[in-house]
């Protein structure tokens, strides 16, 4: 059995999550990234905060989500509902992520993002509770 469209998502969501980690990383002062910036740099505690909120809130929402995916495809559920759950929550959580840990103030790239995850969640969901109901 094949689960590549898990392993897809999953390969991405990993690729932004070091994104986000690097991101952290270096408003928090890491000497792997300091000799990047003047030694003068001072790091706002409101966009520290910001880059920690986008990190954990892909660590908390991407798990249950590779889940439910994986869940999907093993139970054989169509690829293009998989990818189109798949493409919506990446989407979403790119959004966010860029919007909220990025930018000072975009709401629509967070409720944009946030509505893109939910999308990708409930579209599992009720294809997956239907698929269940059906056996």
């Amino acid at each position: 059995m094949s689960l590549e469209i898990t392993l897809f998502y999953t390969i991405l969501l990993i690729v932004f999550l070091l994104i986000l980690t690097i991101r952290v990383l270096d408003l928090r002062g890491s000497p792997v990234t300091k000799f990047l910036h003047p030694p003068d740099r001072v790091i706002n505690p409101e966009t520290l905060e910001r880059a920690i909120r986008a990190h954990g809130n892909l660590i908390e929402y991407a798990p249950l989500f590779l889940l439910l995916l994986l869940l999907a495809e093993i139970n054989q559920l169509n690829a293009i509902i998989l990818h189109s759950s798949g493409a919506s929550f990446f989407l979403g959580r790119l959004m966010h992520g860029i919007g909220f840990g990025f930018l000072r103030h975009s709401p629509i790239m967070r409720i944009g993002g946030m509505s893109l995850t939910f999308l990708g969640f409930i579209i599992l969901l009720l294809t997956s509770i239907n698929l269940l109901l059906s056996n």
